[in-house]
């Protein structure tokens, strides 16, 4: 399972079009933010999805490449993403290998959990909650404004000279 500070499992998903997607292109040009959500098309998960697609432009600004995980088809994902314009990719993991190395997987059966991973390849944060609660886009920007210079990001605080307010 992904721990803190430790390198982030790669993997082999589908795209939208049932191409594969291998995870580490996620970050390999800056940080990325693996978006493991419980099932399209639900209350909660449309709401959190919708809400970083509506505060794009905050994780776009970052250098933040965003992609949303769980292990529906191809077409249902699809479905979704074309109904709610998301700008952002949803990969199908259909044998649950990346949320089972991600510490998504559970009993239920995906939990709702993002996970920050640095262009190092390394996890620099773990955001989870409760299946019907969803991470706020104010802790998972601060905490994409914590990464290190090195980390590729372009936190709001060096670029306005301001620390953002959580």
């Amino acid at each position: 399972m992904a721990h803190l500070g430790e390198p982030a499992p790669d993997g082999v998903l589908r795209d939208l079009e049932g191409k594969p997607w291998r995870l580490s292109q996620a970050w390999a040009a800056g940080p990325a933010l693996l978006v493991f959500y419980p099932g399209d098309n639900t209350a909660v998960c449309t709401a959190q999805l919708c809400e970083y697609r509506d505060q794009w432009s905050d994780f776009t600004t970052r250098g933040v490449t965003v992609v949303g995980i769980n292990p529906a088809s191809v077409e249902r994902h699809a479905g979704f993403a074309s109904k709610h314009r998301f700008p952002f990719p949803l990969l199908s993991d259909p044998g649950n290998e990346t949320c089972r190395a991600y510490g998504a997987k559970a009993w239920y059966g995906t939990r709702r959990r993002c996970v920050l991973v640095g262009k190092d390849g390394k996890v620099h944060a773990i955001l989870g909650t409760m299946p019907f609660l969803k991470p706020s886009v104010a802790k998972l920007l601060a905490a994409i404004d914590a990464l290190p210079p090195s980390s590729g990001a372009y936190p709001a605080k060096r670029i306005s000279g301001r620390t953002p307010v959580v």
